[in-house]
């Protein structure tokens, strides 16, 4: 009942100020609803959830220079509660921040709080829109956006160390005065930078630092790794042809059981055509891996800030690849995959994508029968999305994997209590109502 009470609160709030000049007032209301058959057995019942997510913004711009944004969000199973009579308390900060442009009468800006990182194609740092929380980071950023380049400088906090403290009578709460508690925060530095080289030509330079400094074995620090990459992306407006190349290396440290160095890269590459109604597009997708526990090399590539639905199938089976306890890991990936959207001129509204692919794993590996193993298995994924009215979009999809000896062989060591032998081709299927204004 408070988080109903605080977003009519906010919504007639918000409906006053935007009567008054300069400021802006807009959400979003999703709900899906999901059957999930992905257990590759045809003799279990298909999952079924709703999902329903709702946020309300107000953007503020207090003068020329200065720009405040923030924005609450709600997001929920249905039936969640229990009970009919029951809240979650579960309104949250999606976003909150402030932005400062044209500092000093320059191209330079400054922005703090809680925001999104979204560069690029979303490869390294996306919004991951599709999970019903959506990804925010705490942080500041500084930059340059210029006319043909745009740089971005920033710091964001992943896992605080202390917690708030009003002064200095609460000091005996988070010091031993033996000894000083260890940082055990996990912050994440970066800079991302774009340049236009010409009116078909873009070229994207970036790196980062991932620190935390939670010590697993008590004496190596958990994660120091540092990601360099660029991307080149060829798009002539002359011709219905268009290509990106992005690639990117980590090198660092990581502690599991014991301390691994890093070594692993990516590499995405997309070749596209235009042809009237219809665009295709041959991608390949290759990210690195290999057994850690066989050698001090930890060979995975890891971007868990990035947008996975983009290139690794509608079907979540390769979200988690760096958790020890998700059956796909450890080996990497190469996802090879043809993407054909078609959106008719004459029916904007409509919009079908239907995403082939193949995934491998990136080094292969012998199964409990000593054979060399890859193949992870082809999945289809089939999207229509129709805007029924300005603000409303109806979106379908459907999935289905056919598992080949990779994934049959990780799932049976990840499942042992799984007594069949067989496995059935997953499917999953869902029905989305998203209103936006």
């Amino acid at each position: 009942m408070r988080i109903f009470s605080l977003f009519l609160f906010c919504f007639f709030f918000a409906t006053n100020l935007f009567s008054q000049e300069n400021f802006k007032i807009s959400g979003e209301f999703r709900v899906r609803t999901e059957l999930d058959g992905r257990d590759f057995l045809n003799n279990t019942y298909p999952q079924s959830f709703t999902a329903l997510r709702a946020r309300l913004a107000i953007e503020k711009a207090i003068n020329e220079h200065i720009k405040f944004f923030i924005q609450l969000q709600d997001s929920r199973v249905f039936g969640e509660e229990k009970n009919t009579l029951t809240d979650l308390k579960n309104i949250d900060l999606h976003q909150g921040y402030v932005s400062v442009t044209n500092l000093f009468g320059t191209p330079l800006y400054f922005t703090f709080g809680r925001f999104k990182l979204n560069y690029g194609k979303f490869k390294i740092f996306g919004p991951n829109d599709w999970h019903n929380v959506g990804r925010s980071h705490d942080g500041f950023k500084f930059g340059y956006n210029g006319e043909k380049s745009k740089v971005d400088l920033f710091i964001t906090t992943h896992t605080n160390f202390l917690s708030y403290r009003a002064g200095a009578a609460k000091v005996t709460q988070n010091y031993n005065y033996l000894e000083a508690p260890a940082d055990t925060g996990f912050n994440i530095y970066g800079v991302y930078s774009t340049f236009k080289l010409s009116p078909s030509l873009n070229l994207d330079i970036y790196g980062y630092n991932e620190w935390d400094r939670q010590r697993p074995n008590k004496v190596d620090f958990a994660l120091n790794r540092y990601t360099i990459g660029g991307a080149f992306e060829f798009s002539p407006s002359t011709i219905p042809f268009y290509s990106r190349l992005e690639s990117a290396y980590q090198f660092g440290k990581i502690t599991l059981n014991q301390q691994h160095t890093i070594k692993a890269f990516m590499i995405l590459a997309t070749i596209g055509y235009q042809l009237g109604d219809l665009n295709f597009s041959i991608n390949a997708d290759i990210n690195s891996g290999g057994d850690s526990l066989k050698t001090t090399d930890y060979k995975l590539f890891d971007n868990p800030y990035s947008t996975k639905h983009n290139y690794q199938g509608f079907m979540d089976f390769f979200t988690g690849l760096s958790d020890s306890k998700f059956a796909t890991g450890l080996y990497g990936l190469n996802d090879y995959f043809l993407r054909i959207i078609y959106q008719p001129k004459s029916l904007k509204a409509l919009n079908l994508q239907l995403d082939a692919h193949y995934f491998t794993t990136f080094v292969s590996f012998k199964n409990s029968d000593g054979k060399d193993i890859s193949a992870y298995g082809p999945e289809l994924d089939l999207v229509a999305r129709y805007k029924l009215y300005e603000a409303l979009e109806i979106e379908w999809g459907s999935g289905a994997f056919v598992a080949q000896d990779a994934m049959k062989e990780l799932y049976k060591r990840a499942l042992p209590k799984r007594t069949t032998s067989t496995f059935d081709p997953a499917f999953w299927t869902y029905l989305q109502l998203n209103v936006k204004f």
